[in-house]
């Protein structure tokens, strides 16, 4: 079964989630920040002990507002260039308890969570590079 998108745009709003008492945004690799005005990205991943110290270095960014700035009539207006943590959406890898990629459905997801009631076999994961790049900085960091 694969995905199709319904753009709705829900997966545009409300990104700025309470993660354990921190608010976390969009992730955004170093390239895509680009994309977005400056006021609305910040750090959000480093390597090395603190920020102020020397050697330490953002492996990732964060949009800090609650809607995508991109989003026009539930579509992306950037469609083709779109950051990599929305090409994977609504699936993700995570590592589980030994250390090894599992597939994650966001079930906020109005497709999704279609697509997994009436689920009849294996789900088509097409955007798994991109995951791959976002699962490669929660290695970096552990």
């Amino acid at each position: 079964m694969s995905y199709n998108c319904r753009r709705c745009g829900k997966c545009c709003r409300d990104l700025v989630q309470n993660d354990r008492g921190i608010l976390r945004g969009l992730t955004l690799l170093p390239e895509e920040t680009s994309l977005f005005p400056e006021d609305m990205v910040k750090p959000y991943l480093g390597l090395g002990k603190r920020p102020y110290e020397s050697g330490f270095k953002v492996i990732a960014y964060q949009l800090t507002i609650e809607e995508c700035p991109k989003l026009g009539d539930n579509v992306c207006t950037i469609y083709e260039t779109r950051p990599t943590t929305c090409r994977q959406f609504p699936f993700s890898l995570n590592l589980d308890e030994e250390n090894e990629p599992v597939l994650g459905i966001d079930m906020n997801c109005p497709t999704a969570s279609d697509m997994v009631s009436a689920m009849d076999g294996t789900i088509e994961f097409t955007d798994r590079e991109d995951a791959e790049k976002l699962l490669e900085l929660s290695r970096m960091v552990t």
